[in-house]
């Protein structure tokens, strides 16, 4: 998905990522990198996410007693792992369409099994139907994720420990 985008681009979609934790919400009572349990693993959107398959999670997915937060990995050498949980919200895929209407992904209403998105809008996640996937070779993940206008794949990975350079400078 992002192979064709020069090194600068790529570093401006990073950092609007990790912008779009700007506003905190109260915290949970974790901020450690934790694999899916046993209860979670049944939700379809509780998990790690990243842009690009070959790399670290970015972004986490939990659930706490008021639903969905999204918890974006700090810079390396930060002194947490995540920062603050940012609530989302479960909406119906009519609500959130809009958010997707204009893609490159040949990505449908009629593909789009269920949305999480942030209240003041900056990320809409949506969970791709299996059928969609299958039939669509654009769609190479089970999620498309809307942040800031631009409508991309995004990909589940595994949780993990590991810092990332948010910003790396070339010498």
């Amino acid at each position: 998905m992002f192979e064709s985008l020069n090194k600068p681009a790529h570093l401006f979609i990073l950092i609007i990522v990790f912008a779009l934790t700007a506003c905190g919400e109260k915290p949970t009572n974790s901020n450690s990198a934790n694999n899916k349990t046993q209860a979670d693993a049944k939700d379809e959107f509780v998990g790690c996410y990243t842009i690009n398959k070959d790399t670290p999670a970015q972004i986490k997915i939990s659930k706490n007693q008021d639903g969905y937060v999204m918890q974006m990995k700090e810079p390396k050498g930060a002194k947490t792992l995540w920062d603050n949980p940012e609530s989302l919200k479960k909406v119906e895929p009519e609500q959130a369409w809009n958010f997707f209407r204009v893609n490159a992904l040949d990505f449908g209403k009629d593909d789009v099994q269920a949305v999480i998105m942030r209240p003041d809008n900056m990320m809409v996640l949506t969970k791709v139907k299996d059928t969609s996937k299958n039939v669509n070779p654009k769609l190479d993940s089970d999620f498309v994720v809307h942040i800031f206008g631009a409508v991309n794949t995004i990909y589940a990975v595994d949780c993990d420990d590991k810092q990332i350079d948010i910003v790396k400078t070339e010498r």
